[in-house]
């Protein structure tokens, strides 16, 4: 098919890759054709398989070629079809946050979903096989077509409550409900701790579709400035002082949009300020199993006094298993239950069984585990490219899915983001991630979906132009 340099820098996997990018481009390598299966791939360029595993891996990522179970890998098919809708052309989506909400949510092939907050389709999979339905048919678990206990599953409840143990988070069973993903643990949490007219800390930038939750129920939202480090504590202190706030909504690992995790100092002190002013602390940990190495967690150090932790299964099994939890003390969690049984009765028995065969045994933490690897592999070439195209960034490398990049300043960013829809492109705008209605220069990558070579390349020529 072709030859590798064996004398050049450029790895093998970055060769393979161009070259394949190059074929497909050139027509070389034709739409829907199928490619050489990995093991033949790897005779004929002599290298390994591993080697082939980890180009395939990144071209079905950047959409230059797609997996297809049980048959193999075939060229990218991009069928003729409309733009994406502008949001301002769609009449009933109510505001730029929920617009880019539901378009995260609507999978197309023809589109590259650089602004997304989910991983490639093909990245899941390998957690959540088609026979884990097979198993629990016909397993000695519960039957998933039952209801479900209003709390949750009691061995799903176990199976969280060992996970939050072993990273230091002394909680049990009874210590747990779980919820239709972190979004209703959100949702269930403002409805009881808050109040109309009630402040609300909340980082910035930060996750926007929780503002949107949050000015639901009519809350006043008390920006506090994110650094790389954790929230900005004099500014955090100085709106306790003025604002004395019901909550603080915060990530202390893996911080959507910008990647970075909070240290130990910061937590300490935020704690501290709890503990004076008297306010929750509920910490989003959606993305915290892919933090590499030891990690401090708020509910760590405060054993669930002034921390009420918030985890999810959505964002790393698949977007289809709504199954998230909140873990708090006794009296919280029966207010909790309460509530769930008067909005939605209970959980999913079959969500909440199928969570739970993936945690059994092992598949999870070997799934989170290759998580890592990939994503650490596709942020160096997402950043590179980018950097390439003009997007600028901090020093700090980060983790996790997301990158949080700075567009220069002459470049007006709402226009940028409505020509890329013109070219299938799905770019966050930083507005919409501040609630103090700032970051306007700057845009959040997932690093699965943005080392594509047409996002790329779109970028180049918009910034250039400009």
């Amino acid at each position: 098919m072709f030859e590798l340099a064996r004398d050049s820098t450029v790895p093998l996997v970055d060769q393979i890759c161009e070259r394949v990018t190059q074929l497909v481009r050139h027509g070389q390598l034709p739409a829907g054709v199928r490619l050489p299966s990995i093991r033949k791939l790897a005779r004929q360029v002599g290298a390994s398989p591993f080697t082939v595993v980890d180009a395939y891996d990144r071209l079905v990522a950047r959409g230059v070629i797609e997996s297809r179970a049980g048959r193999g890998f075939f060229v990218m098919r991009r069928p003729p079809s409309a733009p994406l809708a502008a949001i301002e052309a769609l009449p009933d989506l109510g505001s730029d946050a929920l617009a880019l909400a539901q378009l995260c949510l609507t999978q197309r092939a023809d589109v590259i979903p650089a602004g997304s907050g989910f991983l490639p389709e093909n990245w899941l999979l390998e957690a959540a096989p088609g026979g884990v339905l097979a198993r629990l048919v016909r397993g000695r678990r519960t039957q998933p077509w039952l209801p479900c206990e209003p709390q949750g599953l009691s061995e799903l409840r176990e199976q969280i409550a060992s996970r939050l143990v072993q990273n230091g988070i002394a909680a049990g069973p009874a210590n747990i409900v779980t919820t239709y993903g972190a979004s209703q643990a959100f949702d269930l949490l403002a409805r009881i701790l808050l109040a109309p007219g009630d402040a609300v800390l909340v980082e910035d930038p930060g996750y926007f579709v929780l503002f949107e939750q949050l000015r639901a129920h009519h809350v006043r939202l008390i920006p506090v400035p994110r650094h790389a480090d954790g929230p900005d504590l004099e500014a955090l202190e100085a709106a306790c002082r003025a604002h004395r706030p019901r909550a603080f909504f915060m990530q202390t690992l893996l911080h959507n949009p910008t990647g970075s995790s909070a240290d130990a100092a910061h937590c300490h002190r935020i704690l501290s300020l709890a503990e004076q002013y008297g306010f929750a602390v509920v910490e989003d940990d959606v993305y915290g199993d892919l933090h590499e190495g030891p990690a401090v967690r708020l509910a760590q150090i405060d054993g669930l006094r002034h921390v009420i932790y918030v985890g999810s299964y959505t964002k790393l099994i698949g977007p289809a298993l709504r199954v998230g939890y909140v873990a708090a003390e006794g009296a919280l969690v029966m207010q909790l239950i309460e509530r769930k049984v008067l909005t939605v009765l209970s959980g999913s028995t079959l969500l909440e069984c199928f969570v739970s065969e993936v945690l059994d045994g092992g598949r999870y933490k070997k799934h989170v585990e290759q998580l890592r690897l990939r994503l650490a592999r596709m942020r160096r070439d997402a950043r590179a490219g980018l950097e390439s195209a003009g997007i600028e960034f901090d020093s700090a490398p980060g983790e996790g899915i997301f990158l949080w990049g700075r567009v220069p300043d002459a470049v007006p960013v709402d226009g940028l983001a409505r020509r890329a829809r013109d070219h299938s492109i799905l770019l966050a705008r930083g507005a919409l991630f501040s609630a103090a209605e700032s970051c306007n220069q700057w845009l959040r990558f997932n690093v699965a979906h943005s080392a594509s070579p047409p996002l790329v390349e779109f970028l180049r020529e918009s910034l250039r132009a400009a």
